[in-house]
C-alpha cells in the first residue's frame, strides 16, 4: 500500500509543484519548496519500488526512509523525509498500513520533526503536521477504520493550513499560506485517494492582496515562540545566502544535537535528521542557511566523512524565479579541448566551451552569459579547480543561469555522463544519472614527459610517457602504447567492461585497436571504443565503466 501512497503522492505534487513553489516565502523566498519535496519523494518512491520488487513488502519501510533521507532536497525535503519516517514506521511485514499505525505514525512524525527542526516556528508545516495527527487521533477514537482516518488527517491539516496565513507574519505579508504545509496537504490527500478512492476537493492556493496585517499569536504562546512577529518587526535572523546541506554517515544522537546547536549559532532552517534510530549511530541528514558555507561543512567534518555535500546559492525575491529558470530548455555545456572532441560533444547534443588554451574563471563566467534565462548542466572536465568552479556558479545564478555542476574531471567522464542525458526526463532525475554515470566511470591520462623531473615510479625525461591517475603517477614507460596499455590494465583491476579512448593530438590512432587485441585473450568481454579528440594536453585519456 505505501508503494501506491508513494506513487500517488508523487503524481499529486508534480500537478502541484508550481503552485507550492508560489507560495514559498518562508524561510527563504526561493520559489522551491514544492521541487524539493518532489524530489524527495520520488526519492523515497524509487526506492520502496525497488526495495519491494527485489526483496519483498518486509523491506520497503527502510528502504522508503534512507531513499527519503540520502534524497532529501533543501529544508522540506529533509522534513517531509521525517514524515515519512514516523508513518512508516508504523507498517506491518506486508507493508499494509491500519488506522492506528497512521495516527501513531503522525503523531511520531511530529515529535521527529519538532526535535529536529533547531528552531521550529507556529504557521508552517509543523502546524499541519501536529494538525494531521490531531485529525487522525480524533477519528480513531470515533472507531474510524483506515480510509475515514486518513480523511480526518487531511481534513484537519487543510484546515490548520488556512490558519497559517494569519500565524505567520511573512505569510501575512505575502497573503499565502505555508507552502511546506500545502505540500503536507497533497500528501495526506494522496492518502486518502489510495485508501478511500475519493479525491479531495481542495482550492488552488494563489497569492492574496494584503495591504495590512495583523498576525494573530494566541499571548500564552508568545513566550514558547518568541520568533514569531508583527506586521512592523524586522525580519528574522541574519541575511543567508547559501544552502549547506551533506550527510553525515556513522554519527551518534548526541554528536548530531551538538552538531546542530553549533550550526544554530551561525545559521538559520537548521534541520539535523537521522534516517533510524541510532543504535548507537545513524546517518544523519543535515541542512542550513547560513553566510559561512565553509563553516558549516568544516562543523560536520569535525565529526566524521561526509557525503553528498551541496552549497546552493538561495534565489532572493526580485531575482529571476527559480521554476521559470527549471522550466526553461536545459543546456548540457561541456568545457573541451580539442577539434576532435568539439564535434564529438556536439553531435551528442552538449553545447562547447573551448578551452584548448586554458579558460580562467572570468572567461567561464563571460561564457555561461549566453544561457540566460535557462538551467545549465555543467560539465567541467578538470579544466577548473572546485572552488573557481563553485565561485562561477554562484555568479552565474545571480545573474540568471542557473548552474548545475556534474562531477567530471575529464572528458571521458563527460562522456560516460552524456551516454545517459535524457533531455525529455525531469531535471533532477537526468542530473543524478548524468552525476551517477560520471562518478562510475575510472579514468586516467597518458602524458608525454618534457623535461627531466623525479616522480614516485622512479626519474623520467623527455622521451618518457606518464600514466596519471588523480593527479598521481601510476605508470611511467617509454612508449605510448605501454603507458597506455598499463594504464588501461590498473583502471580495469576493479572491474569494467568498457574502455573509452580519446586520442589526443599527439596519440597514435592504432592505440584503440592495440588495446582491444592485448585484452581479447584474458577479458573478451571487454569493448574498447576510440575516439579522435585532438586535445594537446594529453596523449591520451582514457576511461573505464
Amino acid at each position: 500500500m505505501v508503494v501506491a501512497w508513494l506513487r500517488r503522492a508523487v503524481l499529486g505534487l508534480e500537478r502541484s509543484v508550481d503552485e507550492i513553489n508560489a507560495l514559498n516565502v518562508f524561510p527563504v523566498a526561493d520559489a522551491d519548496t514544492g521541487t524539493n519535496m518532489l524530489v524527495t519523494l520520488r526519492a523515497a518512491a524509487r526506492a520502496a519500488e525497488e526495495a519491494d520488487r527485489t526483496e519483498g513488502p518486509h523491506a520497503v519501510a527502510r528502504a522508503t526512509v534512507a531513499g527519503a533521507v540520502s534524497g532529501a532536497r533543501g529544508n522540506s525535503g529533509v522534513i517531509v523525509s521525517q514524515i515519512m519516517r514516523g508513518v512508516v514506521g508504523q507498517l506491518g511485514p506486508d507493508a499494509d498500513l491500519e488506522a492506528a499505525g497512521l495516527a501513531e505514525g503522525l503523531r511520531t512524525a511530529t515529535g521527529l520533526v519538532t526535535s529536529a527542526v533547531a528552531d521550529p516556528i507556529e504557521g508552517t508545516i509543523l502546524s499541519v503536521l501536529r494538525a494531521a495527527a490531531d485529525g487522525a487521533a480524533a477519528a480513531l477514537a470515533g472507531g474510524a477504520d483506515l480510509p475515514a482516518c486518513a480523511r480526518g488527517a487531511a481534513d484537519t491539516a487543510f484546515d490548520a493550513l488556512l490558519r497559517t496565513r494569519d500565524q505567520l507574519a511573512d505569510n501575512a505579508r505575502a497573503g499565502v499560506v505555508d507552502a511546506g504545509g500545502r505540500g503536507l496537504l497533497v500528501l495526506l490527500d494522496a492518502l486518502v485517494e489510495v485508501t478511500a478512492g475519493v479525491t479531495p476537493e481542495r482550492p488552488r492556493f494563489t497569492r492574496q492582496a494584503a495591504p495590512h496585517v495583523q498576525v494573530n499569536v494566541d499571548p500564552e504562546d508568545a513566550a514558547d515562540h518568541p520568533h514569531d512577529h508583527g506586521h512592523d518587526d524586522p525580519p528574522r535572523g541574519p541575511h543567508v545566502d547559501y544552502e549547506v546541506m551533506y550527510l553525515l554517515p556513522d554519527a551518534t544522537d548526541a554528536a548530531a544535537s551538538r552538531l546542530r546547536d553549533e550550526l544554530q549559532t551561525f545559521g538559520d532552517s537548521v534541520v539535523v535528521v537521522a534516517a533510524a534510530d541510532p543504535d548507537p549511530v545513524a546517518t544523519w541528514s543535515v541542512h542550513a542557511h547560513t553566510t559561512e558555507p565553509g563553516r558549516a561543512i568544516q562543523a560536520g567534518l569535525a565529526l566524521g566523512k561526509l557525503r553528498s555535500i551541496a552549497v546552493t546559492v538561495l534565489q532572493e525575491t526580485g531575482e529571476t524565479p527559480l521554476q521559470a529558470l527549471l522550466d526553461a530548455p536545459r543546456a548540457i555545456v561541456a568545457l573541451v579541448s580539442g577539434d576532435g572532441a568539439a564535434e564529438l560533444f556536439a553531435a551528442e547534443g552538449a553545447e562547447v566551451i573551448r578551452c584548448d588554451e586554458g579558460i580562467t574563471h572570468a572567461g567561464l563566467l563571460v561564457a555561461l552569459h549566453r544561457f540566460e534565462g535557462r538551467e545549465v548542466l555543467l560539465m567541467p572536465n578538470g579544466a577548473l579547480p572546485t572552488p573557481e568552479l563553485l565561485a562561477v556558479a554562484a555568479r552565474s545564478r545571480e545573474s540568471g543561469v542557473l548552474v548545475t555542476l556534474l562531477p567530471t574531471s575529464s572528458m571521458v567522464q563527460a562522456i560516460a555522463a552524456l551516454a545517459v542525458h535524457d533531455p525529455r526526463g525531469h531535471a533532477a532525475d537526468d542530473t543524478f544519472s548524468m552525476a551517477e554515470a560520471a562518478a562510475g566511470a575510472r579514468c586516467g591520462s597518458v602524458v608525454a614527459v618534457t623535461e627531466d623531473a623525479l616522480t614516485i615510479l622512479g626519474p623520467c625525461g623527455p622521451g618518457d610517457y606518464l600514466g596519471m591517475v588523480g593527479g598521481e603517477v601510476v605508470v611511467l614507460e617509454e612508449d605510448q602504447y605501454s603507458a597506455g596499455e598499463a594504464l588501461a590494465e590498473l583502471l580495469l583491476a576493479t572491474g569494467g567492461d568498457m574502455v573509452t579512448v580519446l586520442l589526443g593530438d599527439a596519440g597514435d590512432g592504432d592505440f584503440p585497436d592495440r588495446v582491444a587485441a592485448a585484452l581479447r585473450p584474458d577479458r573478451p568481454e571487454v569493448e574498447v571504443v576510440g575516439y579522435r579528440g585532438g586535445q594537446t594536453g594529453s596523449v591520451m585519456e582514457i576511461g573505464v565503466e
